[in-house]
């Protein structure tokens, strides 16, 4: 069976990204056409279906499924649902930060800050004949969602039961836009492609691993989010976010060539 080899990251927002960069940038001392404003994400879930093709690759290597825990009712056709942590202003405890810039009148969006904040844990048994490097059980999950300098949203585990704290275990393949609805203050995306990122790909090979799981399938997903409105920002405010936006994306691609 073939095993994915890692990808090109495709920046799927970057010719939006230049455009309202552009926007805002003209109009900056003229008087605005469109306003873009900043939305604070308040709760939500992910619903997913784990790839069977993937789980016989990581069983392949000394990985079982044991269970999968679900923390909330996941949408229709799917198996596990993972409940989204709301905002929470007590220091020390977990809950989202994600705040994203969306203009109505042409869709536009882009993730400017922090973190999607998962309930939900998988466990799986250990072959150690195959994976001496690990216990007898291998668990991750309660995940943290960053969206990187590369246009790609980061799947990280917060257990710390079998890896390092905030480890980038997991990645979306296939990031975009969602479906935004301003009236319902909701958003909802489908066929979200979930991964096997290359640092978990490492670990695994370090515990003992016989191959590469690098980019292998790891689950279908679809993600509902409900939001509020955060700011109307300055076009100047606009440009710095957009312009620190491409910086780093531009940085990122002149370090991996």
């Amino acid at each position: 069976m073939t095993i994915l080899a890692n990808q090109e990251k495709k920046p799927h927002y970057l010719m939006g990204l230049m455009g309202l960069t552009a926007f805002a940038t003209v109009t900056i001392n003229t008087p605005a056409v469109a306003e873009p404003r900043l939305y604070l994400e308040t709760g939500g879930q992910e619903s997913l279906n784990l790839d069977p093709n993937g789980l016989a690759i990581l069983e392949g290597i000394g990985l079982t499924l044991n269970s999968a825990n679900s923390t909330t009712t996941p949408k229709p056709g799917f198996d596990i649902g993972a409940l989204m942590l709301p905002p929470s202003s007590t220091p020390g405890v977990r809950g989202t930060t994600a705040v994203f810039l969306y203009d109505d009148d042409d869709g536009f969006y882009f993730p400017v800050s922090g973190t999607e904040e998962f309930l939900g844990t998988l466990v799986f048994d250990v072959d150690n004949n195959l994976l001496p490097g690990l216990d007898s059980q291998f668990v991750f999950g309660n995940f943290s969602n960053i969206f990187d300098e590369t246009f790609t949203t980061v799947i990280r585990d917060t257990s710390g039961i079998s890896l390092p704290p905030l480890f980038p275990a997991l990645e979306v393949a296939n990031d975009r836009p969602p479906n935004v609805d301003l009236t319902t203050g909701t958003w909802f995306l489908e066929d979200i492609e979930i991964v096997i990122s290359q640092e978990l790909s490492d670990f695994l090979v370090a515990a003992g691993a016989s191959q590469s799981v690098a980019g292998v399938p790891f689950a279908e997903a679809r993600g509902d989010r409900t939001f509020v409105l955060l700011s109307v920002p300055e076009p100047s405010m606009i440009t710095a976010i957009l312009t620190t936006g491409l910086a780093a994306f531009s940085l990122r691609k002149r370090k991996s060539n």
